[in-house]
């Protein structure tokens, strides 16, 4: 898997060109490179604020808020597609949950964020022992004003989920840092690669 800030998808291509002189044997070369594939940054700008409050029930149907959610040091805040039905999204949280020690030391909370109702969030964090923070988002306006929602999908069961992204924000709301694959727009399965909790868990070190 890819560390930090993921990896943009670049390919280059060598074309010769060898033009002779009517009078000799002079030759050319000339070196010609393909553009990048396209990307576009995803959500907001680092050193920005949060242009959500993160207002929204949790897990257990409490209210709550970036406010109340963020830790001494600030937040890593995860957004995720599903905990019902995708099955990358139910690892990164039970692996980030697993290490939520480490960000604690740091003075760093945890929060993910889904369109899932929070009745099914409830059922996967005491199915697996969840104690991260899962924000419910039902109608995808944290997502929305985040700027992540896949424009894939726009009716049906996945209308609403996001990319994968996250964010470290510090406790006064700006963004410090942030981890998602660049190729996004290129790569239809790019939602499958998720940055280890090290990548994550450096980003906010060398940000803090």
């Amino acid at each position: 898997m890819r560390p930090a800030l993921a990896l943009i998808l670049r390919a280059a291509l060598s074309v010769a060109a060898v033009a002779v002189a009517a009078t000799g044997a002079l030759a050319q070369t000339t070196m010609a490179q393909t553009p990048p594939a396209p990307t576009a940054e995803l959500g907001p700008r680092i050193g920005t604020p949060i242009p959500h409050s993160l207002a929204a029930v949790d897990q257990s149907g409490a209210a709550r808020d970036f406010e109340a959610l963020t830790g001494p040091n600030g937040m890593a805040l995860y957004f995720i597609r599903s905990v019902d039905w995708c099955p990358y999204c139910k690892n990164q949280t039970l692996t980030v949950d697993a290490a939520r020690r480490e960000f604690e030391k740091r003075g760093v909370s945890v929060v993910f964020v889904s369109y899932d109702a929070h009745e099914v969030q409830s059922a996967f964090a005491k199915l697996r022992d969840v104690k991260v923070t899962l924000l419910s988002d039902p109608k995808s306006e944290i997502i929305d004003a985040f700027g992540l929602r896949n424009q894939t999908h726009k009716d049906g069961r996945f209308a609403g989920i996001p990319h994968p992204a996250v964010f470290y924000v510090k406790p006064d709301g700006v963004i410090a840092a942030k981890l998602y694959e660049e190729d996004y727009l290129t790569n239809d399965k790019s939602y499958r690669q998720r940055p280890e909790v090290a990548a994550v868990l450096e980003a906010i070190d060398h940000s803090r």
